[in-house]
């Protein structure tokens, strides 16, 4: 196999997609044929310039963006807005914003993807990196854990750290742990939190575990919420906790060992969601709503028999290997 077919054949393994750009050009129905051949086997999509210019479509990291030299003037202008690797068809020569540059013809271009068509059937998910595993992560929700809950808070001045989540983070690194924020934020969903707002609490939180000598190394948060009018409540229904989406984002990036992994959470719902994503520690940090939180708990024990957590009365409680 050609290394450009290879390079096809990792793209639909992380999941991306073929995308062929509909501008300037009239051999593109050539070119997209023997995808369409494959009975939606290799995921392709076709877009107008203006759709990305727009805003109406976007693209991935892990996409593959293919150009035919009639359109490389349409690619400058969507330099901006275009995520994904860019392959240049027909050429021998890349540019500052093209990544491959293949002189393929289109009977090779047709052989390529039968090639490929072999292959698809004993296709895995590909490993980012080749020593896998990866090390632990220790997963904090925010408010009530890293900083005093606020209901909604968009003001900067009124962000607290919790009593002691600097050793407990500093700890963390020192034997070597990720660590990273999942937080539900319903608040940019209802439209009660501007972005601008979250931002500003976001970074100061940040700024006071940096004055502590601690840090955070990925963030992700949930704005849905259960059919909330704002557009931004309606999607990414799977990053909200007791949905696993957020921490899987943190897996499949940090390449985290779960089960090694840490969920300290001050809600039910933090620790379903951990468990849910494989994650092998699982702790309910006591607060004001501990007790009824262990109802839920209990509850969903039951019905689960391997859920096990348990309840930390302050961060000194929860010992990471």
């Amino acid at each position: 196999m050609m290394q450009w077919e290879t390079l096809i054949l990792e793209t639909i393994q992380m999941g991306g997609v073929l995308v062929f750009l509909e501008d300037q050009t009239g051999e593109l129905d050539a070119w997209a044929q023997p995808l369409a051949a494959l009975s939606g086997k290799v995921p392709y999509v076709r877009r107008k310039a203006a759709d990305f210019l727009s805003g109406k479509f976007h693209t991935r990291p892990e996409d593959l963006i293919f150009v035919l030299p009639d359109q490389e003037l349409v690619l400058a202008q969507l330099n901006p807005v275009l995520q994904g690797q860019r392959v240049l068809l027909q050429s021998t020569q890349a540019s500052e914003i093209v990544d491959y540059a293949w002189p393929c013809d289109l009977a090779a271009w047709k052989q390529a993807f039968e090639n490929i068509r072999a292959s698809l059937t004993n296709m895995a998910a590909l490993v980012p990196f080749s020593e896998g595993g990866g090390k632990p992560c220790l997963f904090l929700d925010r408010d009530d854990v890293v900083v005093k809950n606020v209901p909604y808070n968009r003001d900067p001045a009124k962000v607290e750290l919790t009593e002691g989540i600097e050793n407990l983070i500093n700890q963390a690194h020192d034997k070597g742990y990720w660590v990273a924020l999942v937080t539900n934020q319903s608040g940019l969903g209802r439209g009660l939190i501007s972005w601008r707002e979250y931002q500003e609490v976001h970074q100061q939180m940040l700024r006071l575990l940096a004055q502590k000598g601690c840090w955070i190394d990925e963030s992700v948060w949930a704005g849905y919420y259960e059919q909330e009018a704002v557009p931004a409540g309606r999607r990414y229904a799977g990053l909200r906790k007791p949905r696993n989406g957020m921490l899987q984002m943190v897996h499949t990036k940090l390449m985290v060992d779960m089960k090694k992994s840490v969920m300290v959470g001050d809600s039910a719902t933090d620790l379903v969601a951990a468990f849910g994503a494989g994650v092998g520690n699982l702790y309910l940090l006591a607060t004001e709503k501990t007790d009824k939180e262990l109802e839920f708990l209990k509850e969903y024990q039951s019905r689960h028999p391997q859920f096990q957590f348990e309840v930390a009365k302050s961060f000194e409680k929860i010992p990471l290997a």
